[in-house]
């Protein structure tokens, strides 16, 4: 018998927001419905973002005739930090327990201030490795907030690329060789590995509307006006020697898009090489595009050029059956739209290779209610019934009722000893947290110069700049020499006769690339590091000379500078003479 139920979805995507109706037949996807509505402007523009999505969410609702229902809706993958963490061997009711305190170390927020979950990436092994993901409570409200003012009600939210990897796992059963599913958005992209036995998902910065700002920028022409360029008669200029287009214009414009494209491409491969060297994966042998940045024209031969792998459009329809409603030439043509709905589709039915969760607030209290409101109906059964039954008891015997009162007393003794036996293992337990708070501060520590340098890496914006040489200072002198027994590294008689604590910094050295922007791309560097909260920068602008440093020259065979940047350290850090 073919199973009725009604799946509503939706994909809050940066620019665009998709939702669609399934409902499932003898155990298959069915899809009866679909529709987009897309946000005007830069969807890197985050000022704009709240208000378009509620006008967008409410038009969404309107076109499926969803509103009251209960949606499963997802978040773009760059709202959310994802890190994949090997676990020790530990036993099953244990993981818990050790996913919690890697979630505490490694999520850059206070873990009351995210909401999260976590996933088995892979399993099997040696070690057992799972993905944490989290989002700031505060900006998952928000959005929810929206949904609800659209007259939905959250059933769950998930994230865009383990979306993606439901919907791939599921359509695409065949595939056992090594994959890459790379999903070209608005905003950013997000690159999905499938292997057998394990998955792994990256996100960068890099999407549409990067190629939409270089067209902007190249022909000084509005975003909305570069986007129509783009989408209309945009495609990326083939490589070699070819003939250009007839039209001068489109073939100028061509040429703009294949350099932003390239950028593109220098993301891309510096993922694959950091999921091949740092997370031990396998080299892909297929590739699989979809988003709406894979209609741009000559998207898929760049790509095949560029990586030198097969390349093609994902299909997430490959396993789903189409309504009569549906017509199939229009649903081929979006499919590259319809990934996320699919995989949030078969959340529906539980039993996803993925099952990530964030529950926004609202939601984790309606449930709460919900799972307490049977007890405190019982409760209140109960209480009525104990209390009608000791109205008659007392009617029938006033000598029980103080034989009772006797028994209460003494039990109200005894309980009174237990509170203060709980009272004093409540102050022994506030002594364990503090020493406990000393060691999760000390493996935090451990982890300082990871994180240092994460960041560092994460603040380029170009491949224009490369670093050197990073070594921490001791009073304007390196102490790289000292922590590797090569030198004193400085006077300690004169630091200790001063008596003053010594005062570190960081030194960057590197090369810049010659540039339109000139020496500004160091500058704009090092402004973005000032900000960071490893540095105790006051005013940089003001003082950018005594910070920054940087060669400029107009030699045309040459291809780079150098310049230096230096630092003041916020936190101290502890360094053996």
């Amino acid at each position: 018998m073919a199973d009725s139920k009604i799946i509503a979805v939706l994909n809050l995507g940066s620019q665009r927001l998709s939702g669609a109706i399934f409902s499932k037949s003898g155990g298959d996807l069915v899809l009866k419905r679909y529709e987009f509505v897309d946000m005007p402007g830069d969807p890197t523009v985050d000022a704009t973002r709240i208000p378009q999505l509620k006008i967008g969410l409410q038009e969404l609702a309107s076109r499926l005739k969803i509103k009251g229902s209960a949606v499963w809706y997802a978040v773009a993958g760059h709202t959310v930090f994802n890190r994949f963490v090997k676990l020790p061997p530990v036993q099953d009711d244990r993981v818990a327990q050790i996913v919690e305190f890697e979630a505490r170390q490694n999520v850059p927020f206070p873990i009351n201030e995210v909401v999260w979950d976590y996933e088995f990436s892979s399993e099997g092994g040696v070690e057992t490795e799972v993905v944490l993901v989290a989002m700031k409570s505060d900006a998952l409200n928000e959005i929810n907030d929206q949904v609800v003012e659209s007259r939905l009600a959250t059933s769950g939210v998930d994230v865009a690329p383990l979306a993606l990897y439901n919907a791939f796992r599921y359509s695409y059963p065949d595939v056992d060789e090594p994959a890459v599913l790379i999903d070209l958005g608005a905003r950013s992209t997000n690159m999905v590995f499938v292997e057998p036995g394990r998955f792994f998902i990256r996100n960068f910065l890099v999407g549409g509307a990067s190629i939409t700002s270089a067209v902007s920028k190249e022909f000084g022409i509005g975003f909305a006006e570069a986007e129509t360029q783009k989408i209309n008669r945009g495609f990326i200029a083939p490589g070699g020697a070819v003939q250009e287009h007839e039209d001068p214009e489109i073939a100028a414009l061509s040429k703009v898009i294949r350099n932003a494209a390239s950028n593109l491409h220098t993301q891309v491969m510096r993922t694959i090489t950091f999921y091949r060297s740092q997370q031990g994966g396998a080299q892909p042998r297929r590739v699989f595009i979809t988003g709406g940045g894979a209609l741009l024209g000559n998207m898929i031969s760049f790509l095949n050029e560029k990586l030198k792998l097969p390349v093609e459009v994902f299909n997430p329809l490959r396993g789903v059956q189409l309504d009569r409603a549906v017509k199939q030439d229009v649903a081929a043509a979006d499919a590259p739209f319809l990934g996320e709905l699919v995989g949030l589709a078969l959340r529906s039915s539980g039993g996803c290779p993925s099952e990530v969760e964030l529950v926004p607030t609202a939601v984790a209290n309606a449930r709460d209610a919900a799972r307490r409101t049977p007890a405190l109906i019982l409760g209140m059964l109960l209480f009525w019934a104990a209390l009608g039954t000791g109205v008659v008891y007392y009617q029938n015997s006033e000598r029980v009722i103080r034989e009772k009162l006797g028994g209460m007393v003494a039990e109200n003794a005894r309980l009174k000893g237990l509170g203060d036996k709980i009272a004093a293992l409540d102050a022994q337990q506030g002594q364990y947290a503090a020493l406990s708070q000393q060691l999760e501060q000390a493996v935090a520590e451990r982890s300082y110069w990871v994180r240092l340098l994460t960041d560092l890496n994460a603040k380029f914006d170009n491949d224009l700049i490369w670093l050197t040489l990073v070594e921490p200072l001791k009073d304007k002198a390196s102490i790289t020499p000292q922590l590797v027994g090569q030198g004193e590294g400085g006077s300690k008689k004169e630091e200790t006769a001063a008596g003053a604590a010594p005062a570190y910094s960081l030194r960057l050295q590197g090369l810049y690339r010659k540039n339109d922007e000139g020496e500004q791309v160091v500058y704009r560097y090092a402004a973005a590091l000032a900000k960071l909260p490893w540095f105790d920068v006051a005013d940089f602008e003001a003082k950018r000379a005594e910070y920054v440093s940087a060669q400029s020259g107009v030699e045309e065979d040459r291809y780079a500078y150098t310049f230096k940047i230096e630092l003041p350290l916020k936190q101290t850090m502890n360094f053996k003479d």
